[in-house]
């Protein structure tokens, strides 16, 4: 059986991803998931300094419970875990995240879904109106400098994937700015928020963990 790493940056195992990621990937395939933050409590994780300088990323508990935590606390984390994963004969890795993080030390691949999701994003809309959805309202302001080129118009907006309270203000929000291109820029958006998305706006849609699994199939 083909063994893959799914490395996230918060608790394993993200029993609210795999099931969508196994049904592209298929049965001939193995995770090995690992958490940098598994051997934390909630209470422990919500003492975590959030400053904005330090990039702010969203995850979950394993519970189910929705966390904020910094690229900066949480990167050294990860390297930890993902030794743990190719201490078991894993050689693809992929982060579940959508954030930019370093090259990690590695004795395989390791996909960091930041540039593949970028790459395609740029390469499917050159010109015209690019709507990006994030997981938390502090990120928006990452959007011009991570997104933002000649051609491009841009419009930021924010729905939580783990505990979301604004689907349908983000539906009529997204048609009435009509785009050309709309980005749901984490890997924890369920599957049903896009199809929400695409039958609201009739607009293409990324879906970044169903992407990345198309690539990782790719890979192996």
């Amino acid at each position: 059986m083909k063994q893959i790493g799914m490395l996230t940056i918060g608790q394993s195992p993200r029993d609210d991803l795999i099931p969508g990621l196994m049904n592209i990937l298929g049965e001939e395939f193995e995770i090995i998931q690992a958490g940098a933050l598994d051997d934390l409590t909630y209470e422990e994780i919500q003492d975590i300094e959030l400053n904005p300088e330090h990039y702010i990323l969203v995850s979950r508990m394993r519970d189910g419970r929705e966390i904020k935590i910094t690229k900066k606390f949480v990167v050294p984390r990860m390297q930890k875990q993902l030794d743990k994963i190719e201490a078991q004969g894993v050689r693809l890795t992929v982060v579940m995240c959508t954030g930019k993080f370093p090259q990690f030390k590695s004795n395989g691949l390791v996909v960091t879904p930041s540039e593949v999701l970028k790459g395609v994003v740029e390469g499917s809309l050159k010109a015209g109106k690019l709507a990006i959805v994030y997981p938390t309202k502090e990120q928006i302001a990452y959007a011009e400098r991570d997104f933002g080129r000649e051609g491009i118009t841009l419009y930021a907006d924010s729905v939580s994937p783990y505990e979301p309270e604004d689907v349908e203000g983000l539906l009529r929000r997204l048609k009435a700015e009509d785009p050309d291109l709309i980005f749901l820029n984490c890997f924890g958006f369920p599957l049903d928020i896009k199809q929400k998305i695409v039958e609201t706006t009739g607009k293409p849609t990324i879906h970044s963990s169903g992407l990345i699994a198309r690539v990782l199939k790719e890979l192996i």
